[in-house]
């Protein structure tokens, strides 16, 4: 199977894929005055205001709904940075895929794993304001790994297909740039799929993102191991997306070279 192969020979040339993420991680906030804060800062400061907005002017009832909000808000700004970064992978370095000194795919892989960093960052630095709300939390916490590898196999794979895509399409990063705001409304983050009527929660359920968040949510803010049937779900969008971008980005590899 080519797709085996491919991951055989990604792993022999690890070294490498290590430096270009970090390569990356470090221009990401070489110029930022905050630097690696921002990872902690973003989702606080969203989470803050969808708070007022949601508890003052809507009057949401939901307990401790900032922490509701920054347990959906962190898995999202994960894989809205991502997307944004990854698309345009393979128009950015363009100059360094035409010297062939490594795996083509690297490219869209180092960008998921070096905004994956820093998302681990942010989530450890915010991980004691969950603990210090449910110490329980603790208790599931080995449940997170599971869910970041699920994520990641998603966002990978995601990553690919539209990286590639928008080495053929270049105005494909601009779109998303205007689809993610709409992505982001049908995702669960500020509210739950049992506040949502007929036919509203169908179009969350139709969302690979919502089974994502709901089990940040289950883990971080409930601080209960997360729901066998939603990890099926996410199990099966993970190898489904992973696959099927990776297959697209191999297919469409020769032409894609020449296109650079």
């Amino acid at each position: 199977m080519i797709i085996k192969d491919r991951i055989v020979a990604a792993f022999g040339a690890r070294a490498i894929l290590r430096e270009m993420v970090a390569r990356k991680f470090r221009a990401k906030y070489s110029r930022a005055l905050l630097g690696i804060w921002w990872a902690v800062a973003t989702p606080l400061i969203l989470a803050f205001s969808i708070d007022i907005i949601f508890t003052h002017v809507f009057k949401v009832d939901i307990h401790n709904f900032t922490l509701f909000v920054l347990s959906g808000i962190i898995p999202w700004l994960f894989f809205s940075n991502t997307v944004m970064d990854v698309t345009n992978s393979f128009t950015a370095d363009s100059a360094l895929l035409k010297q062939g000194i490594f795996l083509r795919e690297f490219t869209p892989i180092s960008c998921v794993l070096a905004n994956f960093l820093s998302f681990l960052i942010g989530v450890v630095f915010l991980l004691p304001i969950f603990l210090v709300s449910k110490p329980q939390v603790i208790k599931v916490l080995p449940f997170l790994l599971l869910i970041f590898i699920l994520h990641l196999g998603f966002i990978t794979g995601l990553g690919m297909l539209l990286s590639t895509l928008n080495a053929f399409h270049d105005d494909l990063v601009h779109f998303f740039s205007v689809g993610l705001m709409l992505w982001f409304w049908i995702t669960p983050v500020f509210y739950t799929l049992e506040m949502l009527n007929f036919p509203y929660r169908w179009i969350c359920l139709f969302n690979p993102l919502t089974y994502y968040a709901i089990l940040y949510r289950q883990v971080l803010y409930e601080g209960a191991a997360p729901s066998c049937n939603i990890v099926c779900i996410s199990f099966l969008i993970s190898v489904v997306f992973f696959i099927g971008g990776y297959r697209f980005f191999i297919r469409k590899e020769a032409e894609l070279f020449k296109k650079l």
